[in-house]
């Protein structure tokens, strides 16, 4: 990548102002991006599965399937609507999900060196931080030795430094997180997506499995052969063991998606006007400005890294090529005007404000197990403590004397 920028080109979006200038700054990027399936639009898809609840389904036949569908309508079917009105969306991938897959991007070639290639070691096992749920705040990293760095980091940026997480972990500010095991602090995410899909109709599908004897003609008659009588609500012991005929009717089968595909991204530049380099308690200009350049160029980065949107088995996604991709500028007053979204030129300026960005190395680090015994012992007798501090009040209740 030779392309040259100026690391000033994006200045105006993230600069601090009076608060006269910062009321007309505009607010957000957005990327709003038409897909459909691979296997073309009329193609069925799975989104991904959550736990039901029995009660709310067993009460309503439309919550008979493990998706998240929000209905809008029910006085119009998904396939008459199509695409002039929605009466339903469903959701393909989460905020997670999404963040989840553009942040391991960064593990690759040229994306990698943008960032401190942080590695926690326990035992043989190694994982790259960029693949941790909790990011700098989750426990493996917590209870390691770049755990004194990272607790060190997030206490700074309670104050409104954010420089150390910057140069540690910086996609735990293009991301976000929440140190919920410790201080409590939550970083709002920078970069948010999400897919969903539009006017869906839910499916079903049926399966039979056949074992490839028939149990009774070899001897497996499970009550002449086995010890004990099984419990009336066991499975069957020939089932557990794959021995037996098993139908799978009516389970469900995917949707098929009469309306769009559209997966949404957002920078959320208030959220990136927010972090500072404090020192004694004052903001320092250049090297704020160097900071918020820097998550800029990896949000904007992360925001088109992703080479395909194969979501799990069964809902491959692709663009849409009749439907333009839409890059905005947000104004606070609700106007969107076009912004330039062009990959060659995001690259370009992502890398040139890395170089200027002083980054941790990262490294490799080892888990502490017994870090973990410790918190577990000290969050035992604080417990106990507290109990007995209770049952000390209770005893040292005032006597009222008698006249």
């Amino acid at each position: 990548m030779n392309k040259q920028v100026a690391v000033t080109q994006f200045d105006q979006l993230i600069q601090s102002g009076d608060w006269l200038t910062q009321r007309k700054q505009s607010v957000a990027l957005t990327l709003t991006e038409c897909l459909q399936p691979a296997g073309g639009k009329d193609a069925v898809i799975f989104p991904p599965t959550y736990a039901r609840d029995e009660k709310k389904k067993a009460a309503n036949e439309r919550l008979n399937h493990p998706y998240a569908i929000d209905t809008f309508r029910r006085d119009v079917e998904p396939e008459t609507a199509a695409k002039s009105a929605e009466v339903n969306t469903c959701l393909l991938d989460s905020v997670g999900a999404q963040a989840n897959r553009m942040e391991t991007q960064f593990k690759k070639t040229p994306l990698s060196a943008l960032v401190p290639q942080v590695l926690i070691k326990a035992g043989d096992a190694k994982v790259n931080l960029l693949d941790i749920g909790h990011r700098i705040a989750d426990g493996a990293v917590r209870h390691s030795e770049f755990g004194i760095k990272g607790k060190s980091a997030i206490s700074a940026i309670k104050e409104g430094n954010a420089n150390e997480i910057a140069k540690l972990a910086p996609t735990s500010l293009v991301f976000g997180f929440w140190d919920s095991r410790d201080t409590q602090f939550k970083a709002a995410r920078v970069l948010s997506s999400t897919i969903r899909a539009t006017n869906v109709e839910v499916l079903k599908r049926s399966a039979q499995f056949n074992p490839a004897f028939d149990p009774t003609t070899i001897g497996l008659n499970e009550t002449a052969t086995l010890d004990s009588v099984p419990e009336p609500d066991d499975k069957d012991p020939l089932s557990k063991e794959g021995m037996r005929s098993a139908p799978a009717v009516d389970t469900h089968g995917g949707v098929r998606v009469y309306g769009q595909i559209v997966r949404q991204t957002e920078v959320n530049l208030v959220a990136l006007r927010s972090l500072a380099v404090i020192e004694n308690g004052e903001i320092k200009g250049e090297e704020t400005l160097r900071l918020r350049r820097y998550i800029l160029g990896l949000s904007l980065i992360a925001a088109i890294a992703q080479t395909d949107y194969n979501l799990r088995a069964g809902c491959l996604l692709v663009g849409d090529p009749d439907v333009e991709v839409k890059a905005r500028i947000v104004t606070p007053e609700g106007k969107r005007e076009a912004f330039d979204w062009e990959a060659e030129t995001i690259i370009a300026y992502a890398q040139a404000v890395a170089r200027d960005f002083s980054k941790d190395p990262g490294g490799e680090f080892h888990f502490k197990p017994e870090s973990v015994k410790e918190a577990i012992n000290k969050k035992a007798a604080e417990k106990e403590a507290k109990k007995a501090g209770k049952a000390g009040k209770k005893e040292l209740k005032p006597v009222v004397e008698q006249p």
